[in-house]
């Protein structure tokens, strides 16, 4: 089974650390830069806007042979524009959404429950906004676009395969059902079964999600 590893820096040199410490060994198959962290320097997410993240891209693509998935913010003015400079820059794939920020009470002290004062919001409530995220950013690019975001049934994730995914993650429902990735993936292929289809029909293929090669990282 391939071991996709995702790193997260809050700066282009620890990025660069990372990617080139984690791309070395041999049994990872993909890196996904998650780039959903602020940098130190300007302010900014480095997934905030296009020119910041295809810098941060092209500051890495040569430290490691191993494909890179961007992993796109969704407080993105235009997450479109923010993957198609990803791509442009060298991303083998890009992954959204990444978690909403938000905050949660302690209902006996009416104080933020979280030690920073909120964190990322997943799971049901944000399926929507992955739903149209993925939309809006397959339509963008060509290279695969993995969909996440509330995904808790094969029926979720035949609607972000209808969206434009290439594929899917399953996050937050993991951690209620630590089986749940093979469920969703066995309700899925019943679904595509009933529906006609042995895999998701698309009419604009993308380049398959697999290990390294030499012709073709992704």
């Amino acid at each position: 089974m391939p071991l996709v590893v995702s790193v997260m820096g809050f700066d282009r040199s620890e990025l660069a650390e990372l990617v080139a410490g984690v791309g070395a060994r041999p049994e990872v198959a993909l890196v996904e830069l998650n780039f959903s962290c602020p940098n130190v320097k300007t302010g900014l997410e480095m997934g905030a806007e296009p020119s910041e993240a295809a810098r941060a891209v092209a500051n890495v693509r040569s430290l490691s042979d191993a494909p890179l998935i961007v992993k796109l913010s969704p407080t993105a003015a235009e997450p479109a524009a923010v993957a198609a400079a990803a791509a442009g820059a060298g991303a083998d794939a890009v992954s959204l959404i990444n978690t909403l920020s938000g905050t949660a009470l302690d209902p006996r002290t009416r104080r933020p429950w979280l030690g920073g004062g909120g964190g990322g919001l997943s799971g049901p409530a944000v399926r929507s906004v992955a739903l149209g995220q993925v939309a809006a950013v397959a339509q963008g690019v060509s290279v695969p676009v993995i969909g996440m975001g509330g995904v808790a049934s094969g029926a979720h994730a035949a609607d972000l395969l209808a969206a434009g995914a290439t594929a899917v993650a399953v996050g937050t429902e993991s951690f209620r059902d630590p089986r749940a990735g093979g469920r969703i993936s066995e309700e899925l292929a019943e679904l595509l079964a009933q529906s006609g289809f042995s895999s998701r029909p698309d009419p604009a293929p993308r380049q398959p999600l697999h290990a390294k090669s030499p012709a073709n990282r992704l």
